[in-house]
């Protein structure tokens, strides 16, 4: 399956797994926060050594959406955790530890495969 059908497997599985008011939004949010986490996927799944520097940049991005609205760290969290269902990536729980020293910065929302994001 080439990126495009999977990218819109991905918006139509996480507009019915997410729920929140507007589905339209929920689906466009979740859209953002893979396109912008996708340069991760390589270094969390295990298949690079090292992030790349556009992972790194990703990531500062997603941190500034985090502190956008009430729900902003656990909405990142829920649609990067449903991007790795989706994409069939596990993530590596050493390598998302590694994250934030390798690119010098906090991350304000959780990243995993499997956990409650609204805790």
């Amino acid at each position: 399956m080439g990126a495009v059908p999977l990218g819109l497997v991905l918006l139509v599985l996480l507009c019915s797994t997410l729920i929140l008011g507007n589905k339209a939004q929920t689906t466009e949010y979740c859209a953002n926060v893979f396109e912008e986490f996708s340069p991760c996927l390589s270094f969390v799944g295990g298949l690079s050594p090292e992030p790349m520097a556009a992972c790194c940049n990703s990531l500062k991005a997603l941190n500034s959406l985090a502190r956008e609205g009430e729900n902003g760290p656990q909405m990142i969290c829920q649609c990067i955790e449903s991007s790795s269902y989706w994409t069939s990536i596990p993530f590596s729980a050493s390598r998302i530890q590694q994250l934030p020293t390798t690119c010098q910065l906090h991350l304000s929302f959780p990243i995993s495969n499997s956990m409650d994001c609204f805790k």
